[in-house]
């Protein structure tokens, strides 16, 4: 998707820079915002850029409508290295949160036999 938004923004952009309709364009645009300014509301009426990227977006989304499920499925499916980080970070959040000791303000409770034992617990089963 971020392909998409990119390639399209990018296109826009391109038009921009064209010397013959850039100019149109950064008017129009200027003239929607003053329109907003004298409204207060930003209706985005009469802007040139607001239509070419919606246009841009369209036109490259059109490609995947259609789609089966199968075809779907395998175009949103985790690569194998993927599913080996997403694990990889799952472990490790899960056990720096396993080992973390409880948050507890009172410095008297954190002296205690107790809890430094259930400190050093928790630290070593997860190591």
């Amino acid at each position: 998707m971020r392909g998409i938004i990119d390639e399209s923004v990018s296109t826009v952009f391109a038009q921009l820079d064209d010397a013959e309709r850039g100019p149109e364009i950064r008017r129009a645009s200027f003239e929607s915002a003053l329109n907003g300014i004298r409204s207060g509301t930003m209706t985005y009426e009469g802007d040139a850029l607001l239509p070419m990227i919606q246009s841009e977006i369209t036109s490259r989304l059109g490609r995947f409508q259609g789609l089966s499920k199968e075809e779907e499925s395998a175009m949103l499916a985790l690569t194998a290295a993927q599913k080996n980080l997403v694990v990889a970070n799952d472990r490790k959040l899960k056990n720096e949160f396993l080992g973390a000791a409880p948050a507890i303000n009172h410095g008297t409770v954190k002296e205690t036999a107790k809890f430094k034992a259930y400190a050093l617990m928790a630290k070593k089963a997860t190591e």
